[in-house]
């Protein structure tokens, strides 16, 4: 408003100038009689009233168009002007359109969403279903195990007692008959918890299978288990930490991939929270630079087949537990424990080293909690070296194949040696 105020004044003005000269040169034009292009002096005069007027609206225009762009496009611009306004109609026309097409396939996605988000809901209602069956059965497998285990230690008392009643049998020729009935009443009720036991097993394994086919699939990994596992340096940065284990998990999807004959290279059968994942990223970075991390990947919970399995990150020190030849646990059974059931004695023993190992650092397997295996043909032929020692004092030495690590397994040589 201001500037405009300010071009009428400066027109104004310069009109006033131009007026008042034009008068004065009229005027002496007149009075002097002067001739201009051979006209009289009354037409001479008349000229320069109108040169003068002329002279106004040439000034006039001019500072307007100096200082008024608007000015400027409405006396010279006009048609190109025109010409924009008519091709901005035409953007904006196409504009229109654009966002019509584009409301109806908003108007598409929102019904795909709505659908999707229906069934999403009704498998979450039966996932919950089936999980609150897998939550019962579970709890029946527990007691079933509570059971068995307590059938078991009543096995091994009585076991202990059997022992000390054939060493009473020896010892007191004159006691034989009291002895014998005892020993076969021990000997029933062995049996009787023996066949227990074996009901007890065999509901453990229906139950077993109840749990893996409760959702009418195969369970390809149970929850817990060790889907895969690596050990990756620490203290790196975090691009080299994040492919490291981005690799592992590209690695455990392409094992799984075989493992149900799926030939897609693009096939994505892995999951991982993405804040899970980037937290096992900033432990690694922050670790010891140089150390060595195992990384487990378990899974979340049981995984049928077909479906993606949702892992999660077990993360540990991979530390240096054993050297090969180390000793990782020994034990001495007197004349009485090699002379009968060396088969029971094997067991304790495997069943001490397990719980040492444990002790001293090495992972177990999350389903067995075993940190080992011994196939059959070693555990035979250690029952029959204590048998071909039966009566004797030995020692029971197991003794690591190779270094082992916080990963694992744990390999041993079980030696037999008689105590002199």
């Amino acid at each position: 408003m201001e500037y405009g105020w300010i071009m009428l004044f400066v027109l104004a003005i310069m009109g006033g100038i131009i007026a008042y000269l034009g008068d004065k040169i009229g005027s002496r034009v007149g009075k002097r009689k002067i001739k201009l292009f051979g006209l009289r002096p009354k037409y001479t005069s008349i000229l320069v009233t109108i040169l003068t007027g002329i002279s106004i609206a040439a000034v006039t225009l001019g500072v307007m168009s100096v200082l008024s762009e608007n000015v400027r496009i409405a006396l010279f611009g006009m048609r190109q002007l025109r010409m924009q306004n008519e091709a901005l109609e035409t953007q904006r026309d196409q504009l229109l359109k654009q966002a019509g097409d584009l409301g109806k396939e908003l108007d598409e996605k929102n019904r795909l969403i709505a659908s999707n988000e229906d069934l999403l809901q009704l498998q979450q209602e039966q996932l919950d279903g089936k999980n609150e069956e897998i939550r019962l059965t579970q709890l029946d497998l527990q007691q079933a195990q509570a059971a068995r285990d307590d059938k078991a230690r009543q096995l091994s008392v009585i076991q202990v007692a059997m022992d000390k009643a054939l060493q009473d049998k020896d010892k007191a020729v004159a006691d034989r008959d009291a002895a014998q009935h005892d020993l076969a009443v021990l000997e029933e009720t062995k049996e009787r918890m023996v066949s227990t036991i074996e009901v007890l097993d065999k509901r453990i394994r229906i139950l077993n299978e109840t749990m893996t086919n409760i959702r009418e699939g195969t369970v390809m990994f149970r929850v817990g288990e060790v889907l895969s596992s690596v050990v990756l340096s620490s203290g790196q940065d975090g691009k080299t930490t994040r492919e490291e284990l981005s690799r592992a998990m590209q690695q455990t999807n392409a094992m799984i991939c075989r493992y149900l004959g799926i030939t897609d290279e693009n096939a994505v059968m892995v999951y991982i929270a993405p804040d899970e994942f980037n937290a096992a990223i900033s432990a690694l970075q922050q670790g010891e630079a140089g150390g060595k991390k195992l990384i487990r990947l378990i899974a979340a919970g049981n995984i049928m087949v077909g479906e993606p399995a949702l892992v999660h990150i077990d993360m540990h020190d991979n530390n240096l537990i054993y050297h090969k030849g180390d000793v990782v646990y020994e034990t001495e059974l007197n004349e009485s424990e090699t002379a009968h059931n060396p088969e029971l004695q094997v067991m304790r023993f495997l069943h001490d080293v397990n719980l040492q190992a444990k002790a001293k650092g090495v992972l177990p397997d999350p389903l067995s909690g075993n940190v080992g295996a011994l196939s059959a043909t070693e555990m035979f032929d250690t029952i029959s070296r204590i048998k071909g020692l039966s009566g004797e004092h030995i020692v029971l030495r197991a003794v690591t194949l190779n270094d082992t690590y916080t990963a694992g397994p744990l390999g041993i040589d079980i030696i037999v040696e008689p105590i002199q």
